[in-house]
């Protein structure tokens, strides 16, 4: 495959671009990207309460097929020139409002969203915070990104009936959780 030519179609809040391609057999079509940020997430897990740490909120991309708001765990799109790492304690700050420290992050994997249209990267880390690392009460969300965020605590054993019942309908929730049930159960 050879990319010949590449033109931006959109550029309003995302960003959708259109590629021309050349396949082996000379065969010429289009293809399309919406351009993302990469994300870091955090599946924050309290020691303290032994709860897990979600946030629950609207989400308008989804609405038409799922009308309440949907959980998820703590997440936002890395800043121009900031790491996966700095994006994760900024954003569990800022949506939790637990200040954890680099060391207490592990990242469980990192993958892409939706290779087939999305150039959007998860970075998906866990932590264990205790009620110490406790800023502020949490939720609320950020007033310039119109965020409206609660935060939900579960206990481990509500969090994987979610996650076998598909109460989580959120893919990089949904990957934190098997990922720490199936291959990290230490963590819990």
């Amino acid at each position: 495959m050879k990319i010949e030519k590449e033109e931006v179609l959109l550029r309003e809040g995302i960003v959708v671009e259109k590629a021309t391609v050349r396949d082996a057999d000379d065969n010429v079509f289009p293809r399309y990207r919406v351009n993302r940020p990469d994300v870091a997430a955090v599946l924050l897990f309290n020691t303290d309460t032994q709860k897990i740490v979600l946030t629950r909120q609207f989400r308008y991309a989804v609405a038409a097929k799922v009308p309440e708001s949907i959980l998820e765990i703590v997440a936002g799109r890395l800043d121009p020139g900031e790491t996966p790492e700095q994006a994760a304690l900024r954003e569990t700050e800022e949506e939790a409002g637990y200040r954890i420290r680099p060391e207490q992050l592990s990242l469980l994997v990192s993958c892409f969203a939706s290779p087939g249209y999305s150039s959007e990267r998860l970075n998906i880390y866990y932590a264990a915070v205790t009620d110490a690392d406790k800023l502020e009460a949490g939720g609320g969300g950020l007033k310039s990104e119109h965020e409206q965020i609660e935060l939900v605590e579960l206990t481990t054993g509500e969090f994987r009936h979610l996650l076998q019942e598909g109460g989580i309908q959120d893919a990089k929730t949904y990957v934190a959780g098997l990922y720490v049930a199936f291959y990290r159960r230490n963590f819990l």
